[in-house]
């Protein structure tokens, strides 16, 4: 399992569910009760993360065949390169990200955060957060479970990161009457940058953001809905991904929010809670593209909201 997280980007947490809910691939099990992984098992694998990575939810794509998958990695690869803005300069892209990986390599705080705001002036936020900090952010975590990363350099680049992107959200300014969207993880979720990726990814598209943080119960998140007269929650979940708490929170969070605040969910552990999320009718969304898709399509549902506010 290791070897084939290393050569997927995959955490074992999220191979696992992958196996267990989606069939995804099927190894083989010593006399112990070892997982033994195939060339082919792997290559799967590798499909799968692009095809996901693209976009698409595990859930309706593990039981494509290999063929199937390559066709619609091939189709949202050249979908991606027909949408990419015309100003969009794939060369400085590739550049900061080269820059700010090299920063997080050596050290170097300081070389990352100029960096990071180097591509903030240079580039949309949209094309800095889907190009840049979320590829950044892949990178390290593959090479923090390959062990080429150490802690102390992971640990640099989040607190780096999650710095700049404060201040992404900090120069949004939202228009009055705009949409309110909180946003945060449940209890138990620590991980907390896909929720500020989230958090800005919003407030640069319309949509005034109340920011909470990490691990907050149903409660609170519930109660500070109710307070802002907010339109939508949005919520990250990451690690773990077996911990029944999670599944208590959002049935106990969809009972206290009022009917019409609608629930939207990411982050790479949320798959692995797909039967609770649907359950208290959750939209699933596997990328910043897709929620911001989803914000565009909610705003047009509030207007009456808004104006009575």
């Amino acid at each position: 399992m290791r070897v084939v997280a290393q050569r997927t980007g995959l955490t074992p947490d999220l191979l696992r569910a992958w196996e267990k809910r989606y069939g995804a691939v099927a190894p083989v099990r010593s006399a112990g009760g070892q997982r033994h992984y195939t060339d082919a098992d792997v290559e799967r694998l590798q499909l799968l993360v692009r095809a996901t990575r693209g976009g698409r939810q595990i859930s309706h794509v593990a039981s494509r065949s290999n063929a199937e998958l390559a066709k619609l990695i091939e189709s949202d690869e050249r979908a991606a390169a027909i949408n990419r803005p015309t100003n969009s300069d794939g060369p400085a892209i590739e550049s900061f990200l080269s820059s700010a990986l090299m920063a997080v390599e050596k050290f170097d705080a300081h070389g990352l955060e100029q960096t990071l705001r180097a591509a903030v002036i240079r580039l949309s936020a949209d094309e800095v957060l889907d190009e840049v900090i979320s590829p950044l952010l892949f990178t390290i975590g593959s090479l923090w479970h390959q062990g080429q990363l150490q802690p102390a350099n992971e640990h640099l680049a989040t607190t780096t990161i999650r710095r700049v992107l404060t201040w992404m959200s900090e120069v949004s300014a939202p228009q009055t009457g705009a949409p309110v969207l909180i946003v945060g993880t449940p209890a138990h979720q620590v991980h907390e940058l896909g929720a500020m990726l989230a958090a800005t990814s919003a407030s640069g598209n319309g949509w005034r953001v109340i920011y909470l943080g990490a691990d907050l119960p149903a409660e609170e998140l519930a109660r500070a809905v109710e307070h802002v007269k907010a339109d939508a929650i949005a919520l990250s979940i990451v690690y773990p991904t077996d911990d029944p708490r999670i599944v208590d929170e959002l049935r106990r969070l969809r009972l206290l929010l009022p009917p019409h605040v609608g629930v939207v969910v990411g982050g790479s552990g949320a798959a692995s809670y797909m039967d609770a999320l649907r359950e208290v009718g959750a939209d699933v969304l596997p990328s910043l593209t897709a929620l911001r898709g989803w914000l565009r399509n909610r705003a047009q549902l509030t207007p009456a909201g808004r104006s009575a506010r």
